[in-house]
């Protein structure tokens, strides 16, 4: 494989190694000087149990050697979808681009089934309002 020429490519194979699993190269593509902060475990674990659902750049500023993406990867874990924005930073260090920190604002979930209102028949199948039948105690 060739190594990503800018800080945005870097970003998209850093996103196919995490949908891909292909741990190596998400520990590689890390900066020398932060790459021992990293817990190889954990991102094992986000890597191979979410399903990944893409991501979108939203702002990418590049200077000579440290660039600075904004960007939000959609992903679903344990039922639930998510939207996990980085506002992160890249180096460059002996001619390669390397994701080097982040910072993560608030994450968003994503409510994948509808909310019952409680004037809404209830989902048993009772024929009952939802406030009057398993709604009771909610």
């Amino acid at each position: 494989m060739n190594w990503p020429s800018t800080p945005k490519t870097l970003l998209e194979a850093r996103y196919k190694a995490f949908v891909d699993g292909n741990i190596d190269f998400l520990l590689e593509s890390h900066h020398p000087d932060t790459r021992d902060q990293v817990d190889r475990q954990a991102i094992e674990s986000w890597s191979k149990e979410s399903k990944w659902d893409g991501f979108t750049i939203e702002k990418e500023e590049v200077k000579a050697d440290k660039a600075f993406l904004t960007f939000v990867v959609r992903y679903q874990r344990d039922f639930q979808g998510f939207n996990h924005k980085e506002d992160a930073e890249f180096r460059k260090t002996d001619d390669k681009w390397f994701y080097y920190d982040s910072v993560f604002p608030k994450q968003e979930t994503i409510r994948n089934e509808s909310k019952v209102g409680r004037n809404d028949p209830c989902s048993c199948g009772s024929s009952k309002k939802f406030k009057k039948c398993c709604g009771i105690n909610a």
